[in-house]
């Protein structure tokens, strides 16, 4: 399935997706949670985004996680499914969900990691049985193609308007 075939498939499962980005955030008390293809496309995001560039950041991670592929490959292994990078005050674990998506979260000093971790791991499971079932079942539906288009063509006049 081709990025924009997994964005479209995905994202009309959208609700689903933030409930349980709304509950991880919940129960880890983390800044935010995002929901992202391997590509970098963002799928949903949820909790306190203000000072973030979701499509930047979703980017980034995705760029991030390939070439960490590549470190795992030289060590003799497939791939890692989490990454996590500790700043002075924030910080941000990805894992990666089902074989075509990541999950991101964002959390302060206030947020303990173990906690992050637990939710996500089970975030991530529930995540990956949603993309599962909508891998299995492909619609092709051309007003969600068309809308698309238009979200995509309104997304690149912000980027270079602001």
């Amino acid at each position: 399935m081709t990025a924009t075939g997994t964005v479209l498939a995905l994202s009309k499962d959208k609700e689903h997706f933030e409930k349980i980005l709304d509950e991880v955030i919940k129960k880890t008390g983390s800044l935010c949670a995002i929901l992202i293809t391997k590509d970098g496309h963002n799928i949903a995001a949820r909790g306190n985004t203000n000072f973030l560039n979701i499509t930047a950041l979703a980017a980034l991670v995705a760029g991030s996680f390939a070439a960490t592929k590549q470190v795992a490959t030289l060590l003799g292994e497939r791939e890692f499914s989490i990454l996590f990078q500790q700043g002075e005050s924030r910080h941000i674990h990805i894992s990666l969900v089902a074989s075509t998506a990541m999950m991101i979260i964002v959390f302060d000093d206030s947020s303990r990691i173990g906690l992050v971790r637990l939710h996500s791991r089970r975030a991530g499971e529930d995540l990956t049985e949603l993309i599962q079932k909508r891998s299995e079942s492909p619609e092709k539906d051309e007003l969600m193609v068309e809308q698309f288009k238009e979200f995509a063509v309104n997304l690149i006049d912000r980027i270079f308007t602001e």
